[in-house]
């Protein structure tokens, strides 16, 4: 058994050592990307890059304005000011500002300002699907003079 096997060995070995590499080189096609060796490794440089101090807490990047719920903002007027439409906004720290349609809270963004009210969106707060909606009207409450 072998003898048998012997030969056949010897055969395959002699055959494998005629395909090693160092005979010629077939050259690529004119046109054609070079061929990179895979074998090769290639220092790569690090580069890093620090886009926040990593000792410093985390902070929210929204403005302030964007914090607030829309339970706690009342809706004093509407002002016309080159052709579009501003909300009068009352906050609950007593800031008024004005805010056009598209303006976003924490929970509710202003879709539309007429003459008479706001119409907003409001979601769940504790929610990222903001395809699921109520419609919130809130009319003018326009404060009385003081006597």
């Amino acid at each position: 058994m072998i003898r048998r096997t012997l030969p056949l060995t010897l055969l395959f070995g002699s055959v494998l050592l005629a395909q090693a590499p160092g005979g010629p080189v077939p050259l690529p096609a004119p046109g054609s990307a070079p061929v990179e060796d895979v074998g090769i490794i290639k220092a790569t440089p690090y580069k890093p890059v620090i886009n926040r101090d990593p000792f410093s807490a985390p902070r929210d990047e929204r403005p302030v304005d964007a914090l607030d719920i829309l339970d706690d903002i009342a809706v004093k007027g509407m002002i016309r000011k080159d052709g579009k439409n501003f909300a009068i906004i009352s906050d609950s720290r007593g800031n008024i500002r004005w805010l056009p349609a598209g303006h976003r809270f924490k929970d509710a963004e202003i879709t539309a300002i007429n003459e008479k009210s706001v119409t907003f969106h409001q979601w769940e707060l504790n929610t990222t699907n903001r395809s699921i909606f109520r419609t919130v009207t809130k009319t003018f409450k326009r404060e009385e003079g003081k006597r």
